[in-house]
């Protein structure tokens, strides 16, 4: 609740004053106690005042049978009339005021446009002369007489009639000004008119004037420097003492020349920053241009919010970056260098406008990095090349025209500056980056770069282990650099046999030194030895389907790996073996014998994972790879019989089910012998029908008699069922001939009747129970 002082009515801000700040009226002591309380009683009776007039507004004026109540759904008028109001009366005030004004204003360019040649020199002067002292003197009354609205309105329409006048003094030829020069006669005629306006301002008592006359004050210096044929570089230096200029006027008109001001050095700076950016290096002069402007910029951020600042630190970096002697390919790494110099600048400033300027010499830095990123990028990504060309040969990277000589230098500054401003968490792709595009940039020999690029996986590996802020991006980073280096390797194969086995030596070193990197190194090593065991063989020219053996082995080791160190050990170490095996697996396709091993050396790395505590799940996967390896033998065999695959599996099914039922661990007989009868007898149903000649179909019929009654013996009700159906589906495979024969001679229109007949069945017993539910809702109505 807002509280106001009971004399002046000036609202209070929390905690109540001794006296009022304002009209000094005491506002403590047992006489201040009982005004406050006169003063709520009379609030309280002004808020009941209005409700009772509102109620007699709403109610219709009593007739001579006596008064009688307004329905209680009527709106009341006057509530009414306010909902419809959505202007208020300032705002029809100002839009008549603008409205009228406006019409004036055309109504003046009118007469001195069109209607000037219709009367002399002298009368013309006179008139317009006249009618702009008419203005101003009636806007000077106007106000006096607190009429400040209109008051503005009329100054506005004095203020267009004097540069009417000048105007139409020059366009004329009045008194010869025609002779002057245009651009000479706009700024001495801007002049006049700024300083025509700010001495109305002096003697005017309105509240537009000032400012008007702070934006009229812009034109001069600027007209004068385009009729003087400035260069940019001297019309730069006229836009920033101009923007000085108004920095000072703040003491006389802050919001307007906050405004004008900022404009001005905005359009300053840029001017200053064009010849920058048209030609590196520039002349000294265009260099302390921008230097000048940042400081400016210093200077409005210390005057009025430290965020200008941040034109300081660009404008600055900019200045510093013109004036260095460096060529096109390296100004870049000028710019970046110029960020850095800004920034240290900056440190003696105080908190907010050193932040402001680091914050412009960070965006500059930006600038230089987004300048190189794409070489840089190139750089990274061009031995990709080489998964499609394996073997083929080093070729030159033709990345000379992408990746400037200047990359390497931005990125490092980048990584130093990263460590330092404490987002060391960043700092490792930056410095990737930059070494990886120094190889390339540098044109590296091919071992050279190489080396580079496991050095650098290795050195990343050590900074994740020993710093733990940038232990995932320097992770990232190392596995990066080992990508980079691996498929770069791929061009030669002494190249990818060397590179991989350092790539697994590096990454099992890391593994036994590090033991907080152990999981990732581990599974890293795993998946180096995996691709050294393919190259070896493939570059002595065995057959891929020979080396998948060299890397099942490579599986093998990880898995034997992970069993022996179980300390340190975590989903990356104890996944990454199968991915391996999936890859030599792969390279087996399209030749059945190496691929029915592959799958079962598989099956048993799966089998002896299983025996670890906690992995038993593995074992059903190493029984799919089994059968799975069974399978293919027998298809390479040329084995056609489906019994032959699906009895093993029945089997050892099976026989699980009854050692369970031996150990009493049994669950239902579905679980226990449903897989194991169903995936032998289904398959052989299918089989049956599809060809009911041979023995096949009579072998079928036993057997499922013999599962149905020993399921009925044992009263097991997954045998009875399975067996029961096979048997009558066997049956009933004998009589589908006849039953088709049967069939062809029942006339068309049987099936139909049946069909329609289900039909009516359906709905007459949902017909009846909607009868039942009408009847129980009656009853319970009854009960209610």
């Amino acid at each position: 609740m807002r509280i106001t002082c009971p004399g002046c009515r000036t609202p209070l801000p929390p905690p109540r004053h001794v006296s009022c700040p304002v009209c000094g009226l005491g506002l403590a002591g047992p006489v201040a106690a009982e005004l406050w309380a006169v003063d709520g009683h009379l609030a309280r009776l002004g808020r009941r005042r209005r409700e009772l007039l509102a109620m007699l507004y709403a109610s219709p004026p009593p007739g001579p049978a006596g008064p009688r109540p307004a329905p209680a759904s009527a709106p009341a008028p006057g509530a009414a009339a306010a909902r419809h109001i959505d202007a208020s009366r300032s705002t029809v005030r100002n839009t008549l005021l603008g409205v009228g004004g406006t019409l004036l204003g055309i109504a003046a360019v009118v007469f001195t446009v069109l209607s000037w040649s219709t009367l002399g020199a002298v009368p013309r002067a006179l008139v317009l002369l006249a009618l702009t002292g008419v203005a101003l003197g009636a806007a000077w009354m106007l106000a006096k007489r607190a009429l400040a609205a209109t008051a503005e309105t009329l100054a506005f329409i004095g203020l267009l009639l004097v540069l009417l006048q000048v105007y139409a003094a020059y366009a004329n030829g009045l008194l010869g000004l025609d002779g002057v020069g245009g651009r000479r006669y706009a700024a001495a005629a801007s002049l006049a008119v700024a300083a025509v306006w700010a001495l109305y301002d002096r003697v005017a008592p309105l509240r537009l004037t000032r400012p008007t006359a702070v934006v009229l004050a812009q034109f001069p210096l600027p007209l004068a420097a385009v009729a003087a044929d400035a260069t940019p570089e001297a019309m730069a230096l006229v836009l920033l003492v101009l923007s000085l200029a108004d920095l000072g006027a703040r003491r006389l008109e802050r919001g307007t020349a906050t405004v004008t001001g900022l404009i001005a050095g905005a359009a300053g700076t840029l001017t200053a920053s064009w010849p920058a950016a048209a030609s590196v290096p520039v002349a000294p002069a265009g260099a302390a241009l921008l230097l000048a402007a940042a400081l400016v910029a210093l200077a409005w951020a210390f005057r009025v919010h430290p965020v200008l600042a941040v034109v300081t630190g660009l404008a600055g970096s900019a200045a510093l970056t013109a004036v260095l002697p460096l060529p096109l390919r390296w100004t870049a790494a000028g710019c970046a260098l110029s960020a850095v110099a800004v920034a240290a600048a900056a440190w003696p400033l105080r908190g907010r406008l050193r932040h402001g300027a680091w914050t412009g010499a960070a965006i500059a830095l930006a600038a230089s990095v987004a300048w190189v990123a794409p070489g840089a990028f190139a750089a990274a990504l061009f031995p990709g090349r080489y998964l499609d060309a394996r073997w083929a040969g080093v070729g030159s990277p033709d990345l000379m025209d992408w990746i400037l000589p200047a990359t390497p230098v931005v990125l490092a500054l980048l990584a130093a500056v990263l460590v330092a401003a404490g987002a060391r968490a960043a700092a490792p792709p930056a410095a990737l980056l930059a070494v990886l595009t120094a190889a390339v940039a540098t044109q590296a020999p091919y071992p050279a770069a190489l080396a580079l690029g496991v050095a650098s996986a290795a050195a990343l590996a050590a900074w994740a282990a020993l710093d733990r802020p940038v232990r995932l991006s320097a992770g990232a980073a190392a596995v990066a650099a080992s990508l980079w280096a691996a498929a770069y390797s791929l061009a030669a194969e002494d190249a990818t046999i060397a590179v991989l086995g350092a790539l697994a030596l590096a990454a099992a070193g890391c593994a036994v030194a590090f033991p907080v990197l152990r999981d990732g190194a581990a599974a890293a090593a795993v998946l180096f030895l995996g691709g050294l065991g393919a190259a070896v063989p493939l570059a002595a020219g065995l057959p891929a389907r020979h080396a998948a053996f060299a890397v099942l082995a490579a599986a093998g080791c990880g898995i034997l790996a992970t069993w022996a160190v179980r300390a340190g050990t975590g989903p990356a170490m104890e996944t990454a073996p199968w991915p391996v095996a999936a890859a030599g697996v792969a390279m087996t396709a399209g030749h059945a014998a190496p691929l029915s091993l592959a799958l079962a050396v598989t099956g048993v790395l799966a089998a002896a994972v299983a025996l670890r505590p906690g992995r038993r799940p593995a074992a059903w996967a190493a029984s799919a790879l089994l059968l799975a390896a069974w399978w293919v033998r027998l298809g390479a065999s040329e084995v056609t019989v489906p019994e032959v695959y699906t009895a093993p599996v029945s089997a050892a099914l099976l026989a699980l089910g009854l050692v369970r039922r031996a150990r009493g661990t049994a669950r239902s007989s579905w679980a226990d012998f449903g897989p194991a009868l169903a995936s032998t007898l289904v398959p052989s149903l299918l089989a049956a029908w599809a060809d009911a000649t041979g023995p096949r179909p009579l072998l079928l019929a036993a057997a499922a008699l013999a599962i149905t009654l020993a399921g009925a013996r044992a009263r097991l009700q997954a045998p009875l069922v399975l067996g029961g159906a096979v048997l009558v589906l066997a049956a009933a495979r004998r009589l589908a001939p006849y039953a088709a024969d049967a069939l062809g001679s029942v006339p068309g229109w049987i099936p139909i009747a049946c069909l329609g007949l289900l039909t009516l069945l359906a709905g007459a017993t949902y017909e009846q129970r909607m009868r039942d539910l009408r009847r129980l809702r009656a009853a319970l109505g009854r009960l209610t």
